[in-house]
């Protein structure tokens, strides 16, 4: 249970790491600019998220709880929207990968890995060293 609580937070950090929430200008909202959701913060600093934003003039346009919505551009001291953390992004990639590289690196060096005893009837190709102690059951260790 542990195990997989862990895992899925882990995993739920990593997808994290992915993305970021920065400020965007109100011209990067301007015909399809590909936002799907932005935050504006007011000027009582209360936040709304809206959905498919688009700025028409100083009019920021958008879906807000399943309807249009309009804003005026002078009522947001803040506009910010997800975007791309290219090097997060990579971050996650090396630090992933060089963690994989150190643990099997790790198991290949251990000293107990790679030398066990095998049993059989000595029919087929086996790997040294063997050794016949297990004549009914093949796969019995030693």
């Amino acid at each position: 249970m542990k195990t997989t609580v862990f895992s899925l937070i882990l995993g739920a950090l990593v997808l994290a790491a992915c993305h970021t929430i920065r400020p965007v200008e109100p011209a990067q909202l301007t015909g399809s600019a590909g936002v799907q959701r932005v935050w504006v913060t007011r000027a009582d600093q209360s936040t709304i998220a809206m959905d498919l934003p688009e700025v028409v003039g100083d009019t920021l346009t958008g879906i807000l709880h399943g309807e249009p919505q309009s804003i005026p551009l002078s009522d947001a001291t803040e506009i910010r929207a997800r975007t791309a953390a290219p090097m997060r992004t990579a971050a996650v990639i090396m630090l992933v990968g060089g963690l994989a590289f150190a643990g099997l690196a790790y198991m290949e060096s251990r000293p107990d890995v790679g030398d066990a005893r095998y049993c059989g009837n000595a029919i087929g190709s086996r790997p040294a060293p063997f050794t016949s102690c297990c004549p009914a059951v093949d796969t019995i260790p030693c």
